[in-house]
């Protein structure tokens, strides 16, 4: 062959052979689908790890139920990134699955909750008890060991069901897993979020999550109450009130009590939101039981839990059984103000009967303040009628009788009475060093007996606003129960059903301060009730959860019109109507009661394992399967070795056109497509296949900057760079038109809607191009491949950089090596990746032959300018600019 034929062949397209279809198609359409499923398990995994992450920063409330499913569901999702991996690197990463295994066992760790190690007693007797034992009898079993065995205070007699008791009969009927899974597979977080539901959700679904609450709820009491307490425990149980009996000389009544570990502890009082039986006899202790186990599930009580970080197996739930006391006043006594820490003042509340009435809101009661200093003396009295009292079945339980009329008006203590009980409660406060929340009861003897004690929690002052709105309050009455100022609508409730359809920015509004309302405080922006007292478990929750409580407001479900926007000022015990900005001021912060909380706790120890990024660099020497120590480091790792894993596959293997299909241009080019999946916007005939059927969003951005300056053919060779062409022409047997080139027919498109790989010889160098441009952007990226050239090993490195330096000024990261230029991005939205595809589509065409040149720097420099020229043209022509 003529040496002019030679150089002509050098600049116009060899002769197309067709190689052999040895099934890399099969195979690449196999590894992409395998690519696809790691890259949508990399995102899962990523939105997991980013929403325990937003978790551990206080951006969220949530439960055990929320740590282990994202925990669970991130594990899986990084199961599945391995395994693909290892698919499209058969063998080549397999210490990826040790590494795995060991992040595994290190999060278990994590989240299995550390047990002490417990008494194996199934029943303590009181006089055996003390503050020590909180970890086996719970808090208020503990506490009235320690007022009865140290500090020799009168208490019911009586003996406390163990936590040990509480596994076994859980661990003994199969409750406990079947129970565990039935909480931990209930989608419950929308019901409990404080903050709003996601748009996404629909309105029926907003409303259902309640509803669901209580289903769930209600199945679990009804299994616990269906199960057969071992024989051993109800052995236990009944023997124990056998010496009961036979200490008091008498067959007795007794009280069982809730006393879950962690309730009565401080920050979390748990007020009301456990069951407690009064006055049963022998026969129904052990229903009882069960009843009191039960109620950890009421709806209440679970969102209690949830909001406080609380988890569910650290709740065991201890009952103590004491001697039922026959009660002519009970009441709470608080030894210092619990809404205002500089008032030390002693408070007690009082009602006739028992103390029950005090506690759930229901009993009209009588109100005594107390100085401390210089002595003990009282200096407040509230005494109102007082029509009906809460007292001791004649058979079971508590009724609700009509006192006689000299007794209306009468106080419930004397001075004296008052005055003993305020000597008692400094005691106490003194021994715990702390103020107390105590629960007491006189008989009709006269003599005095504690009930319970636990911390009471104290609010900082607040002082009262003294800018009071112009227009009239509607209402001016009541006590604050919880201090601040809420806007919002009336949302009267009477009965259960009505917390199903509680509104956004509800007031609520009831005419009893029941403790189960407690199950919505944290979707309101406050309470209003009728009746109740500021020593009431309701009362307490509210102060917890910062909840604006304003009770005892005659008439208000009467006065208040449901969906009417009012304004709460529970400081100066008004309502207004309308919206008060200068009064929300004062409008509580809620808490972040997660903050140390066991369930937040958990989370810390958790995430260590699964979120910290420590492998940045994939150029780095450590960048490798051996050096991943979290979740996160698998993710990065297996998503950088997967891209590379595609590229090269595609790079260096070659494709045959019999099971592709050859696209229709004016390019004086051959350019071949095969359609991954969803590469073509319909199934196309014949060989061919027009531009107008294509779908792939990468691959048309590319098209488009091949397209969009036209090119003017090869620079005018010198006689170094013509010599240097005929010595590469001579020596590269890919040149010689006689025999099939490489050079000629591999420019491969291989394509999916959002997927394009491409494969180029254009003249000496190739090109290597894959891209990703989808909806979401974590996933996207290009690389891009450069090399080769016509010219000598230095014309070629310094056509390297040029493209390089090109690329850099539209924020390619970039890396030069030899006559290999690497180019990538990552993490872009769609139009940001289609944009540079443009970019790389046009510096394709148009550095064609360019090494020939690259020792004339004047030259050099005309082809960097007008290619930049052109390509910002071709951005600020998009841009509208």
């Amino acid at each position: 062959m003529s040496l002019i034929q030679r150089v002509r062949n050098i600049f116009s397209p060899a002769l197309v052979s067709h190689e052999a279809d040895n099934g890399q198609e099969d195979m690449f359409r196999a590894r992409y689908q395998a690519f696809r499923r790691l890259l949508s398990a990399n995102n899962g995994a990523l939105d997991f790890m980013t929403e325990l992450e937003e978790a551990a920063m206080g951006r969220r409330h949530f439960g055990m139920h929320f740590v282990r499913s994202r925990v669970t569901g991130a594990t899986a999702k990084v199961f599945n990134i391995v395994e693909n991996l290892l698919y499209l690197a058969p063998g080549k990463y397999l210490i990826l699955r040790d590494s795995l295994r060991d992040i595994q066992e290190r999060i278990q760790e994590s989240l299995t909750t550390g047990q002490s190690t417990r008494r194996r007693e199934l029943v303590l007797d009181l006089a055996d008890i003390a503050a020590g034992d909180v970890g086996d009898v719970g808090g208020k079993m503990a506490n009235l060991g320690e007022l009865r065995n140290t500090l020799q205070i009168p208490v019911p007699r009586g003996f406390a069901i163990t936590a040990h008791a509480y596994e076994s009969f859980m661990q003994h009927t199969g409750l406990w897993e079947e129970i565990n899974c039935l909480v931990l597979g209930h989608p419950m977080a929308a019901h409990f979020s404080a903050c709003p539901l996601p748009e996404t959700d629909l309105d029926d679904e907003a409303t259902n999550q309640p509803i669901a609450l209580l289903e769930l709820c209600g199945k679990i009491r009804g299994m616990i109450l269906a199960a057969e307490v071992p024989a051993e425990l109800q052995s236990a149980i009944l023997g124990a009130y056998d010496r009961l009996c036979e200490e008091e000389g008498r067959r007795v009544h007794v009280a069982l009590r809730s006393s879950a570990l962690g309730e009565d502890s401080a920050g979390a009082s748990f007020a009301g939101q456990h069951k407690s039986l009064l006055n049963l006899d022998r026969d129904s202790l052990i229903d009882g039981y069960k009843e009191i186990v039960a109620s950890k599930y009421s709806a209440h009580a679970m969102t209690y839990r949830y909001m406080l970080g609380i988890r569910d197996d650290d709740v065991l739930m201890c009952v103590g059984c004491l001697s039922m006391v026959t009660s002519q006043a009970g009441g709470v006594t608080y030894t210092t103000n619990p809404l205002n820490a500089a008032d030390d003042r002693m408070r007690v509340t009082a009602a006739w009967g028992v103390a029950k009435g005090v506690v759930d809101g229901t009993a009209t009661t009588d109100e005594f303040v107390l100085e401390k200093a210089p002595e003990l003396r009282i200096v407040e009295r509230t005494v109102p009628r007082k029509e009906s009292a809460l007292v001791c079945s004649s058979t079971e339980g508590v009724c609700r009788v009509s006192l006689d009329p000299e007794h209306c008006e009468k106080p419930t203590l004397n001075d004296s009475q008052i005055l003993e009980l305020a000597a008692m409660a400094m005691r106490i406060e003194e021994h715990y060093g702390q103020p107390q929340d105590i629960e007491w009861a006189y008989t009709p003897e006269g003599d005095l007996v504690l009930l319970q004690t636990r911390p009471l929690e104290i609010r900082e002052p607040e002082p009262a606003s003294a800018l009071l709105p112009d227009v009239p309050p509607l209402v001016h009455a009541g006590r604050t129960a919880s201090p601040g100022a809420a806007f919002g609508v009336v949302h009267i409730v009477r009965k259960d059903v009505d917390i199903l359809v509680l509104p956004d920015n509800a007031i609520l509004v009831c005419v009893e301060a029941a403790p189960k309302w407690a199950a919505v405080l944290n979707r309101c922006q406050g309470i209003i009730t009728e009746q109740g007292s500021v020593a009431g478990h309701l009362a307490n929750v509210a102060r917890e959860f910062r909840v604006p409580a304003l009770f005892g407001v005659p008439s208000a479900t009467s006065l208040l019109a449901p969906g009417q926007e009012i304004t709460l000022d529970a400081d100066n015990a008004a309502i207004y109507p309308g919206r008060e900005d200068d009064l929300l001021a004062r409008k509580p912060e809620r808490p972040n009661m997660m903050a140390g909380s066991p369930v937040f706790q958990t989370l810390e120890r958790v995430i260590r394992h699964i979120v910290p990024l420590n492998l940045l660099d994939p150029d780095a020497l450590d960048f490798t399967a051996a050096n991943c120590r979290t979740l996160h480091d698998i993710t990065r790792f297996c998503h950088e070795k997967s891209v590379q894993e595609m590229f090269s596959f595609g790079r260096d293997h070659d494709f045959s056109p019999r099971s592709s299909k050859q696209l229709k241009t004016v390019i004086p080019m051959q350019w071949w497509i095969i359609n991954l999946e969803d590469g073509f916007t319909k199934e196309t005939p014949g060989k061919m296949v027009p531009l107008d059927n294509i779908a792939s969003v990468p691959m048309l951005a590319l098209w488009r900057g091949i397209v969009a300056f036209p090119w003017e053919g090869p620079p005018g060779l010198d006689g170094k760079g013509f010599m240097s062409v005929l010595f590469q022409s001579a020596t590269n047997a890919n040149l010689e038109p006689a025999r099939a080139s490489h050079f000629a027919d591999k420019n491969y498109f291989m394509i999916s809607k959002h997927f394009c790989n491409l494969q180029s010889r254009f003249g000496y160098h190739f090109t290597s191009v894959e891209a990703l441009a989808g909806p979401r952007p974590r996933e996207n990226y290009i690389r891009f491949q450069f090399k080769g050239g016509a010219a000598d090993q230095q014309r070629r490195v310094r056509r390297a950089r040029f493209v390089g330096e090109i690329l850099d000024e539209f924020n390619f990261r970039t890396r030069v090596r030899e006559d290999a230029l690497f180019a990538r991005l990552d993490d872009c939205d769609q139009q940001f990746v289609e944009d540079h595809l443009e970019i790389l589509g046009h510096i394709l065409i148009h550095t064609r032959q360019l090494d020939m040149i690259m020792n004339r720097e004047e030259v050099v420099q005309f082809y960097k300018q007008r290619i930049l020229r052109q390509l910002h043209a071709l951005m600020d022509a998009k841009n509208g600019a």
